[in-house]
């Protein structure tokens, strides 16, 4: 890491364990909220639709990625959709509704947070393969794998500040420093896996599409937001646009991957994680019973993205604020009448 002074430091998880326990513990209650919104959205789409409809709903939900993923997961997809259908829709979407629900819970109580994290993490990799089939289609410049991966990453985060929130004084144990730092370059390669799909032709092709194509059904106030990012998009070139955007996303990932600069580089992630969910992910909508959260997306894929960011943001300001006490002390103990050890 470096501070806004350029000074350099390690990228050690170290920092994490001198950052106050308050925001941390504010941060994981926010995430559970999150996972709790998850579960009414869920509900709302599965359970509570009159006349069979929530049934269809989630099946609709468990066959809807199977028309674009490739050849070798579409067995894996049609076998899971066949066995939802054997086990019972109504059952699947009560367990799936309950495990949302309980997530939440103990992220916001705190008890079993550990437990509940590391289960909710292979929760989230079966969801990833499934209600969002690893991402696929990645066709016509679509460059998002899927929100239950930033869910896994979020995760990681937590276990780590767990530990820190278990510990009275600095300082953690070398399994958790290594869950921070594995959870920090498996984001860093997120990014880089977005920003690489943003540098291909089909992004550039298909930038301006991508955008005029959220405008059917939005309500007329976002519409004329949205319309007049595409006369911007437009007067600038989308080719252009398009390169800004793929070097904005590299100039995120390489820098969370190396660990420096991140003073610099998570308010930007920050900036535009909200840029890119207030257009292209249209503030999340549109808001049906189907549109937001059933397939984990609560109001958008984009502002999970800030979870990790913040985490990283809690690090970063505790190391700067640990520098600038170091350097504090050093200077006191350099000054005239002081006794040095």
């Amino acid at each position: 890491m470096v501070d806004r002074g350029g000074g350099a430091a390690s990228p050690s998880s170290e920092s994490l364990f001198h950052a106050r326990k308050r925001p941390l513990r504010l941060l994981i209650v926010v995430f559970g909220l999150v996972w709790l919104m998850n579960a009414l959205f869920a509900a709302h789409a599965w359970l509570l639709e009159p006349g069979g409809e929530g049934a269809a709903n989630l099946i609709g939900a468990f066959r809807k990625p199977i028309a674009g993923a490739p050849l070798w997961l579409k067995p894996y997809l049609l076998s899971v959709t066949k066995a939802v259908l054997a086990i019972g829709p109504s059952r699947i979407a009560v367990a799936m509704v309950a495990i949302d629900a309980l997530i939440g819970l103990a992220l916001l109580s705190g008890i079993a947070a550990a437990p509940f994290s590391w289960f909710a993490i292979l929760y989230c990799f079966f969801c990833w393969t499934t209600l969002n089939a690893f991402g696929f289609p990645y066709s016509d410049g679509q460059t998002d794998p899927g929100v239950f991966v930033v869910y896994m990453i979020a995760f990681l985060f937590i276990l780590a500040a767990l530990a820190r929130l278990r510990q009275k004084g600095a300082g953690g144990g070398f399994f958790h420093e290594r869950l921070w730092t594995a959870a920090r370059i498996l984001f860093g390669l997120l990014w880089a896996f977005d920003a690489a799909l943003k540098w291909l032709p089909a992004f550039h092709d298909h930038f301006l599409h991508q955008l005029t194509s959220i405008l059917p059904g939005e309500p007329p106030w976002f519409a004329a937001y949205l319309g007049f990012i595409i006369v911007l998009v437009g007067a600038l070139g989308p080719r252009l646009v398009a390169t800004m955007v793929a070097l904005i996303e590299t100039l995120i990932a390489a820098g969370i991957l190396a660990g420096r600069g991140l003073g610099l580089v998570i308010p930007l992630g920050l900036a535009w994680s909200f840029a890119v969910w207030s257009t292209a992910e249209a503030f999340g909508g549109p808001y049906t019973s189907t549109g937001t959260g059933v397939r984990g997306n609560v109001l958008g894929n984009v502002l999970i993205y800030m979870i990790p960011f913040f985490f990283l943001w809690l690090a970063t300001r505790a190391r700067i604020a640990g520098k600038g006490r170091a350097k504090s002390e050093r200077q006191k103990s350099r000054a005239p009448g002081s006794v040095r050890p």
